[in-house]
């Protein structure tokens, strides 16, 4: 029985990596995310027995935070614009889950509260992967737009995976004021002790192994001391009540910008280019379309989260911005930059699954929904930046006009 379950699992991976890696081609032809083609071929296979890619998460985070350097992002404008819009989504997205959601919806584990709670952290998190393509395509990067959605949206998902350990608490009965204070400050604390015991003690150990690894021909041995600390990381985050990606994000941020950052994150990118396809597969595979269907009531509901979704975004990452003293064009297409969801998110609604708080409907319910945030704001957001260059063209060619009537010397 068990030789033929690994055969089958077997069977299973090589069939799921093949599909992906075809759907890759597929949607980037549509310059579309490849995590949209993956969730799609789950959702078109169906069950199947490899629906616990544990590991594809934590070398997510671990990636997002090998990019995640405080001294670039940590700004009053990018503090500001991500705080906008993790609040926002996540107060306007739990009163609609607690006001539309049916009954139905709550998972064994679950209470309106909690699974109301957790609709709203699977919004709070930005993804950028589309985003960064309109701006190359524009040429924005080096722009102050680029700039602040792209910082904004790192702090995004260090505030949105805080929101999940708080969350993940309240999941397991934590969910009086007290509670939600100490669970808070657990996540902050954590972050900020574990940071400062990442960069001064197993940064500098992890370096030193990895130069003397590399002058004995061991390449990777720095690298692999590094993942024996992400699982350290995400196994003293669960152990205290928080949510486990959020160390593995913490242990890849105490190694951004460090001297071997580049070869991490080329190792980290390797084994993520297996596990994370196979756990976006996976989560693909766990969406119930029949069971959405068998619940009417889902359909309002997803209609209003996608509303939600969308104009919580904007407006939350908008305001801070104008009120940082960027214009109106410039502070909109900011708020549709940061509108589109992914990565953290999807992670967010596969705990909540998990942890037996949202049903099966419900989830699937969020990964359609966060879909169509990541691909419908685009045209919107590439407006938005045509107005930020008509906005610019005037002064630009005043610029061009003064120097141009300005008497050359000699």
């Amino acid at each position: 029985m068990a030789a033929a379950e690994t055969q089958a699992l077997f069977e299973q991976l090589t069939i799921l990596l093949l599909l992906a890696t075809g759907s890759h081609f597929l949607f980037r032809r549509f310059h579309q995310p490849t995590i949209i083609g993956e969730i799609a071929v789950g959702i078109v296979l169906g069950p199947s027995v490899v629906g616990n890619a544990a590991l594809g998460p934590y070398r997510l985070v671990f990636l997002i935070g090998l990019d995640f350097d405080f001294r670039a992002v940590y700004t009053p404008r990018n503090i500001a614009v991500a705080f906008g819009g993790v609040v926002l989504p996540l107060v306007v997205g739990f009163g609609t889950a607690s006001y539309l959601a049916p009954t139905t919806s709550i998972g064994v584990n679950g209470t309106r509260f909690t699974m109301a709670l957790f609709v709203g952290a699977t919004f709070t998190a930005t993804s950028v992967a589309i985003t960064a393509a309109v701006l190359l395509e524009f040429n924005f990067l080096k722009d102050p737009v680029a700039q602040t959605i792209l910082g904004a949206a790192v702090v995004d998902d260090v505030l949105g995976l805080i929101v999940l350990s708080v969350v993940v608490g309240t999941s397991a009965g934590r969910v009086s004021a007290l509670d939600l204070a100490i669970l808070l400050a657990e996540a902050v604390g954590f972050l900020a002790i574990g940071m400062a015991a990442g960069v001064y003690v197993f940064r500098r150990i992890v370096l030193r192994i990895q130069a003397e690894g590399k002058k004995l021909g061991l390449p990777h041995s720095g690298f692999l001391i590094a993942m024996a600390i992400t699982f350290l990381f995400a196994l003293t985050a669960e152990s205290i009540g928080l949510s486990a990606v959020v160390g593995a994000f913490l242990a890849g941020s105490v190694f951004a910008g460090a001297a071997f950052q580049k070869d991490f994150s080329e190792g980290a990118r390797h084994l993520a280019a297996v596990f994370t396809p196979i756990f976006f597969v996976s989560l693909g595979l766990q969406v119930n379309v029949p069971a959405v269907a068998a619940q009417i009531g889902l359909i309002p509901l997803a209609a209003a989260l996608t509303v939600v979704a969308v104009i919580t975004k904007v407006i939350g990452c908008s305001l801070p911005a104008r009120l940082a003293k960027m214009t109106a064009h410039e502070a909109v297409a900011i708020g549709w930059g940061m509108t589109p969801r992914g990565e953290v998110g999807l992670i967010v609604a596969v705990a909540a699954l998990t942890a037996g708080v949202i049903g099966d409907a419900l989830f699937s319910v969020i990964v359609f929904v966060l879909i169509l945030v990541t691909i419908l704001p685009t045209p919107l957001f590439k407006r938005a930046l045509r107005a930020v260059e008509r906005e610019r063209r005037p002064a630009d060619e005043s610029s061009s006009d003064v120097a141009e009537t300005k008497p050359r010397s000699g």
